[in-house]
């Protein structure tokens, strides 16, 4: 099978306790290093590898492992990573440098002390000090690589930091992997496990204006967010979604792939309930999971949103416009450009 974006989950295990992480209602455990072989073994194409999913990666003992095996069919594979900060330990630290990976995010909604433990339950300055010491270390080996950025999940009460504070703590830290935004997810399959405080933090209009005046006038926002696309190493998920004309297609089945802890594939990161949703057993082979890929999107083109993709902004996109091609060539043809 052709797959030229991967994300595979290492764990679903995690040392902080974010209120929003489906990952904490999930089985808490670690990808097997067979599974993980199989699936390499099975695939064609690899060009990038995100190793992360609803755990803190490091947690696994066998991550550079995983790495290295990716790496033996695939020489020339781009690996990145979104970690929660905490495990920058020396030894960590030098496996990173080693296995050359090409980007790291951390994750983090509030560059306040008090409000991130109060978010994640860990502590700021545990991730602010072992950045530091990566930095550090890359600088000695006169390395460029890996590209650390942050990974921002917008929250209602944290969307006043996008200004400032968020910016502030990347030049702090002489971060130069930009940094990506995302509001708290309100899929059906997030908001299930999301409690009357959680529910809360879901970005409202407010909120929502707060953030966008942040990403159209803070020049420390904006040119931060510019790093993201002006280094030589392009992030995992921009690489993917701009492999395809997503007016169209989804570019998760067309070259992407996601599995799971347990062996399972689903048809993109976004979907949590492996069980009910997955595209077959990774243990099984690929070619079912192949085609099981292929009708999804032809669903899609067809107007319809398979049910995996209920609350899917890309998924919604893609069924309008394909009624609407469709729906222009029955009328005689008009070549307006959709949107």
């Amino acid at each position: 099978m052709e797959v030229r974006f991967a994300q595979i989950e290492p764990t679903t295990r995690c040392n902080y306790t974010c209120g929003f992480c489906v990952g904490r209602h999930m089985p808490q455990q670690d990808i097997a290093l067979d599974t993980f072989r199989s699936f390499i073994n099975q695939v064609e194409g690899l060009q990038a590898l995100e190793l992360q999913g609803e755990g803190e990666p490091l947690l696994h003992p066998e991550f550079f492992d995983m790495v290295a095996l990716a790496r033996e069919k695939f020489p020339q594979l781009e690996v990145s990573m979104i970690t929660n900060g905490s495990m920058f330990t020396q030894e960590n630290i030098q496996q990173i440098l080693d296995h050359g990976i090409a980007r790291i995010f951390v994750s983090l909604e509030s560059a306040k002390d008090q409000d991130f433990q109060r978010i994640r339950g860990g502590k700021l300055d545990r991730v602010r000090r072992g950045i530091r010491h990566l930095i550090a270390a890359r600088n000695e080996r006169n390395m460029h690589t890996p590209l650390i950025g942050l990974s921002v999940t917008v929250l209602r009460s944290t969307a006043g930091e996008l200004e400032a504070g968020i910016p502030a703590f990347y030049k702090e830290l002489s971060l130069d992997g930009g940094i990506n935004i995302q509001a708290l997810q309100t899929m059906p399959q997030y908001q299930a496990i999301y409690d009357q405080n959680m529910q809360e933090e879901i970005v409202d209009r407010e909120a929502s204006k707060i953030a966008q005046q942040a990403i159209a006038s803070s020049k420390s926002l904006h040119n931060a967010l510019k790093d993201r696309q002006n280094k030589n190493h392009i992030g995992f998920y921009e690489r993917l979604y701009g492999s395809v004309d997503m007016r169209f297609q989804c570019p998760w089945l067309i070259n992407g792939a996601y599995l799971s802890t347990d062996g399972k594939m689903v048809a993109c990161c976004h979907i949590k309930d492996y069980d009910r949703h997955t595209l077959g057993s990774v243990s099984d082979g690929v070619r079912s999971i192949q085609a099981q890929r292929e009708k999804m999107q032809e669903d899609l083109n067809s107007g319809s949103i398979p049910l995996a993709c209920s609350g899917c902004i890309i998924a919604k996109n893609i069924a309008r416009n394909s009624l609407k091609a469709k729906s222009l060539i029955q009328k005689g043809g008009d070549q307006r450009p959709l949107a």
